[in-house]
């Protein structure tokens, strides 16, 4: 009886050790696949809002021009009409001059030049906001330390945006220029079993830990940082974000 029992223990030992093994192997795989998914996601991403910003930007250059020229031949004409006494129009005597006429030609070539100062604010507004941090280098926090703060330095960032990068230091620091739903995403890969990490915003509010996606609500100004726990391995840390759409829009004469 023993010796059966022994050989039943074993062989349940067996089974354990290879559904574990499978476990394991299986949780790697799955893992190694959903972090090449989210890769080509933010590739596919930055990608198609690359090539969406410069079409608007063509489409959005010709509209300019084209209401430039526009206005410059209507501010002519009117200019001539007004001030031009060689061509002065004058009525028939059978015909009556308006006493507002000449206030209203003023107010619409007014009109004219206002709306065509918002079209170039409007134009020279960033269309969308967009930055990507990276780190691939091994990081270790030493257990019992205090969270510390993760430095990036593979920084990809649309100009006039959320981060000031000289191309030089290495940047932690993510600063919201425009108010609004905001899709970020937190990714590393742990090398061992405790700790994590954690994106906060303004040092105290926990936004997501590692290996979450979701859109959060951002005012502007809001400082946004990575900070790893102590007794936390890693590598492959990683922060993207975008702008989904601004909160309010831009009036001219103001900033958001």
């Amino acid at each position: 009886v023993q010796e059966i029992n022994k050989k039943v223990d074993s062989k349940i030992q067996r089974v354990e050790e290879n559904i574990l093994q499978w476990i394991d192997e299986e949780t790697k795989t799955l893992k190694d696949t959903l972090e090449k998914d989210i890769v080509s996601i933010r590739t596919e991403v930055d990608t198609k809002n690359i090539e969406m910003n410069s079409k608007v930007q063509t489409s959005i250059a010709d509209l300019k021009e084209e209401m430039t020229e526009k206005v410059a031949i209507i501010d002519n004409k009117l200019m001539d009409n007004i001030f031009d006494t060689a061509t002065d129009y004058i009525p028939n005597d059978s015909q009556e001059q308006s006493p507002g006429s000449t206030k209203a030609i003023l107010d619409l070539k007014n009109k004219l030049h206002q709306n065509c100062n918002t079209l170039r604010f409007l134009c020279s507004e960033p269309l969308s906001v967009q930055f990507s941090m990276w780190n691939k280098n091994e990081i270790a926090v030493p257990r019992g330390d205090d969270p510390r703060i993760i430095c990036f330095n593979w920084i990809n960032c649309n100009a006039g945006g959320a981060i000031d990068d000289d191309g030089v230091s290495d940047m932690h620091t993510v600063v919201i220029p425009i108010a609004g739903p905001y899709l970020l995403s937190l990714g590393c890969q742990l090398m061992g079993h405790s700790g994590g990490i954690q994106l906060k915003r303004n040092k105290r509010e926990k936004l997501m830990d590692g290996g979450r996606s979701d859109i959060v609500d951002l005012n502007e100004d809001d400082v946004l940082e990575v900070y790893a726990e102590g007794g936390t391995k890693f590598k492959e840390v990683n922060l993207m974000g975008c702008l989904l759409r601004p909160r309010v829009f831009i009036t001219p004469g103001t900033t958001m």
